[in-house]
């Protein structure tokens, strides 16, 4: 067994020390082809001799390993790069989720605040307008809700849930019991994640068509009504699932488990939340497509499927990193849905 480590590292050296130097332009072109003074005219590249060494070298170790059978240098100098690499293993181990964290807040931070800032300033316009046409109301409500009512309703309902991802991205303390114990350590984790985030989504959907809207517009006055109110509720619900997360709600993280609100019940009640309100928003123009345009209709279907399965992967990964967490095992069996209870 000495004799195979030893020989067989040794090799490992020479290999390396050969092609460092074949591919080495002054070794690699170097060569000596005599001169006037010399009375042996031959050629000679220097390339060769390498080679030749190491075939000679390769043999005449053989016998040398056999009768020093003591730890070679390669060996020892292979073993002492091991022990770094493990070293640095885990040193990377029990450091990563320090710099995952980071990276974590560092991307979504400004995102967050870019967007409570817009929420602010919206929400501030969606009541002084709507404080302007109460009247409304009463004489005409249709109009009411389409001018005001839903645009404040949604406003309000993406500011609190933009305000407390934006409060928890910058704030972080054993105090709030919100500390990050893990980071998403997947590829597929973050890209899934990210994907649905500016600027990779923006340039994504060049690609793949978003054809959803939040205020979709049916022709019918009580089924339009009756549809953006259940986006409302939809929504609802998924800044419900914010409020429950509370100083621990982030992405790729686990900041502790929750199972209060509607996390009592579903595992993902935001995913299913926000793809079904987009789903009824992409309703106009799925019946145009199956009325007018079937190249249309294929379009919106894999548009809408697309972004359905970016969210089921998110839950998937999202699981896969939280079920490293023994008390989310144990939710889970508290709460065996994903996302409709009794169903699935």
């Amino acid at each position: 067994m000495n004799f195979v480590k030893n020989y067989f590292s040794t090799l490992a050296f020479l290999a390396i020390w050969y092609v460092f130097y074949r591919q080495n332009e002054t070794f690699l072109n170097f060569s000596y082809g005599g001169t006037s003074l010399s009375f042996i005219d031959i050629s000679v590249q220097y390339h060769n001799i390498f080679y030749a060494i190491l075939i000679a070298y390769t043999i005449l170790l053989i016998p040398f390993y056999i009768i020093y059978p003591h730890r070679s240098k390669a060996r020892l100098a292979i073993r002492y790069i091991w022990e770094i690499i493990k070293w640095w293993e885990n040193y990377w181990q029990k450091h990563k989720t320090a710099l995952l964290a980071w990276i974590v807040k560092l991307f979504f931070a400004p995102l967050m605040i870019v967007w409570i800032t817009q929420h602010v300033f919206n929400l501030w316009n969606s009541l002084y307008y709507s404080y302007q046409g109460i009247s409304l109301f009463s004489t005409d409500f249709l109009l009411f809700f389409n001018s005001y009512f839903f645009t404040l309703a949604f406003t309000a309902i993406l500011f609190f849930d933009v305000l407390l991802f934006t409060l928890w991205y910058l704030l972080e303390s054993p105090a709030f019991k919100n500390t990050i114990k893990s980071v998403e350590p997947t590829i597929l984790g973050w890209f899934v994640v990210l994907i649905c985030y500016p600027p990779f989504n923006t340039h994504l959907t060049e690609m793949i068509w978003w054809y959803s809207t939040d205020f979709p517009q049916f022709i019918n006055p009580y089924i339009h009504v009756s549809l953006n109110i259940v986006i409302l509720i939809l929504m609802g619900i998924y800044a419900w699932a914010s409020i429950a997360l509370g100083l621990k709600a982030s992405n790729l993280t686990n900041r502790w488990i929750i199972s209060r609100g509607p996390y009592k019940y579903v595992r993902h009640p935001a995913y299913i939340c926000k793809n079904l309100a987009w789903f009824i928003g992409a309703l106009p123009l799925l019946w145009v497509a199956i009325t007018t345009d079937d190249l249309l209709l294929s379009s919106v279907l894999i548009g809408t499927l697309w972004w359905a399965f970016v969210y089921y992967m998110r839950s998937m990964t999202e699981e896969a990193h939280l079920s490293l967490d023994p008390e989310y095992v144990a939710y889970k069996k508290q709460v065996p849905y994903k996302f409709i209870p009794k169903v699935w």
